[in-house]
């Protein structure tokens, strides 16, 4: 597991929580975002990202790791999590999202789940991903609406006759433009987050 986050006492309080867990180690840390941490995604089955980590962001560190041959499965596990979060969270192309209010049990079923090709995402309410979408310009609001509602990236190239490059980049636009703290504020209060229990955007074989 790799496991990024800017605080070494929160990184270490992680690693004991999951110590229990035999088949569960933590092989590489990190507290910033940057090439070098992307390039140990290379030896682990799954990476924890905080949102928060400095000059780079979780979302702009997951982008670094899904460009990468066989990414791990990706985890934003952020104090701020949120439903924009959540949909910023998608667009970058992770797999999951936990609050670090998550008790340690829900975080070892999201890392399971994600292990197993699964996703844990946060419902994103359709007024929500509506207010999202009408931000965007009207080459990204398709791809925005596309990638939330599950549909696979190869789908969307796909659907609209773009290469992966060209998705990649503008995938990276639309993160821009809704992420919390970057181009624009958050539009949500801190409610209870329902999450999504089924699976998302690929078939998978049962654990």
């Amino acid at each position: 597991m790799l496991l990024v986050d800017d605080h070494p006492a929160v990184r270490q309080g992680i690693r004991q929580l999951l110590a229990a867990q035999s088949d569960v180690v933590t092989i590489a840390e990190s507290g910033s975002a940057s090439i070098a941490t992307s390039e140990l995604a290379r030896w682990v089955d799954v990476a924890i990202l905080d949102y928060h980590l400095g000059d780079r962001d979780g979302l702009w560190l997951t982008e670094q790791i899904k460009q990468r041959p066989s990414p791990p499965p990706v985890l934003i596990y952020s104090a701020f999590a949120d439903a924009p979060l959540a949909a910023a969270a998608i667009v970058a192309g992770a797999d999951g999202m936990l609050g670090k209010t998550a008790l340690v049990e829900e975080l070892d079923i999201a890392i399971r789940r994600l292990f197993h090709g699964r996703q844990y995402f946060p419902v994103v309410p359709k007024a929500l991903a509506a207010a999202l979408r009408s931000r965007l310009n009207r080459s990204e609001q398709p791809i925005f609406s596309m990638l939330i509602d599950g549909v696979p990236p190869a789908e969307v190239c796909e659907r609209l006759g773009i290469t992966a490059a060209d998705l990649q980049v503008r995938r990276s636009s639309i993160v821009e433009v809704i992420a919390p703290n970057r181009g624009t504020a958050s539009l949500s209060a801190r409610a209870p987050l329902e999450y999504r229990r089924q699976r998302r955007r690929q078939h998978f074989p049962t654990e």
